[in-house]
């Protein structure tokens, strides 16, 4: 019996860490934007408030995590989109989606997001790290042909000027395909709280 005990350990062991070298492959081979590091709860309803987010809007989380951001966006009666690469973050966002009752707003897609649809969004959200922030921009300035709301957590663009700022949140204006609508120094610096 004890020996049983010892080889199904072992087993296990290996089995846990070869799903681990996989998952290390997985993130490292589709870049991820930032590691997963689950945002505060006031801080999530910092963002939305500062995007203003309702129930007009189809917010996108890019690196939607656990799906903390697109819960709430769904109880502000947005639609809410999420991207995420970690199949375990997927299957777990999925699951508290569906017991937040938010499945009918909120869904997420099993897909990097650097390949995401923006058409149908009107306010992003977003934690990456700074060295990807400038993609990003690139990004949004080539696939989005309408106004959208970009809100930012932690890490500012490098190259733009936040419309408005609460500690350490960020909110961008994108107008069309190829320029950022920019704020006055007072609406940016102006609102803290």
């Amino acid at each position: 019996m004890m020996v049983f005990l010892l080889y199904f350990s072992l087993i296990f062991f290996l089995a846990l860490c070869f799903s681990f070298l996989i998952y290390q492959f997985y993130s490292h081979v589709f870049q991820p934007g930032a590691i997963y590091f689950p945002t505060k709860p006031t801080v999530v309803n910092r963002m939305l408030k500062l995007a203003q987010v309702g129930p007009q809007d189809t917010l996108i989380d890019l690196g939607s995590g656990d799906g903390r951001i697109l819960i709430a966006a769904a109880r502000c009666g947005a639609k809410a989109i999420g991207y995420e690469i970690n199949p375990f973050l997927v299957r777990r966002s999925r699951r508290l989606i569906r017991q937040s009752k938010a499945d009918k707003l909120a869904k997420v897609y099993w897909k990097s997001f650097w390949k995401a649809d923006f058409s149908q969004a009107t306010i992003i959200s977003v934690y990456l790290f700074p060295h990807l922030m400038n993609r990003l921009q690139r990004l949004l300035e080539k696939k989005v042909n309408h106004p959208l709301r970009l809100v930012a957590n932690d890490y500012p663009f490098p190259q733009l000027k936040a419309d408005k700022r609460h500690h350490k949140i960020y909110l961008y204006h994108f107008t069309d395909s190829n320029s950022h609508q920019s704020g006055s120094s007072e609406a940016s610096s102006s609102h803290r709280g």
